[in-house]
């Protein structure tokens, strides 16, 4: 399973502030590339899953996640990570 960029950060227990720390940016742009994976050059992409210890090809770094689902309200939400 794929997850996206979020969910590998959650399953991590790093916050944003932590992640962005590491990837020496701030945090604003961190907060961005979650939100807009494709944005991420590929060779943050790269430190980011290591970061977050995970293999590259485990984390979907793009806009269109089929790990989203629309919500009640059809708002999308992310599906849990169970630990």
């Amino acid at each position: 399973m794929k997850l996206t960029v979020k969910q590998a950060r959650l399953f991590s227990g790093k916050t944003q502030q932590e992640i962005a720390d590491l990837l020496s940016v701030h945090v604003q742009t961190y907060m961005k590339w979650e939100k807009n994976p494709d944005e991420m050059s590929v060779g943050t992409a790269k430190q980011f899953s290591r970061i977050v210890e995970q293999d590259f090809e485990s984390v979907f770094f793009d806009i269109e996640s089929n790990l989203n689902r629309l919500d009640s309200e059809g708002k999308v939400t992310l599906i849990e990570i169970a630990r």
